[in-house]
């Protein structure tokens, strides 16, 4: 019988760096990709996307939207969004980490 202890330390071990890889994408992509609309600049005021940096900005959006459909939108892109935020060489993947990413901070 395993103890418990080396199961957690084992879990520890294992998926932190996967966890932490992830958030890591998702600002990397955010920072390369999205954060010339998305952290109040002169495109973000011109283009109507909320800035990371207000939560009260993104209430609205939160509230309107899930985090999937928001993964949909950018993803298929909108009237209001292009498609993976003009990203051709991101992949599905990177735009949803980057999304959970963004969320996180304004939540």
């Amino acid at each position: 019988m395993r103890s418990p202890l080396k199961i957690s330390l084992f879990t520890l071990i294992v998926f932190s760096p996967i966890t932490l890889n992830l958030a890591d994408a998702g600002d990397l992509t955010f920072t390369q990709v999205c954060s010339e609309c998305h952290t109040g600049g002169f495109k973000g005021w011109v283009s109507g996307a909320p800035d990371v940096q207000d939560k009260t900005e993104w209430t609205k959006f939160i509230e309107r939207d899930s985090a999937d459909k928001m993964k949909k939108i950018v993803l298929n892109g909108s009237a209001e969004h292009k498609v993976k935020g003009g990203c051709k060489s991101c992949s599905s993947h990177d735009i949803e980490n980057t999304i959970d990413y963004m969320l996180s901070l304004v939540k």
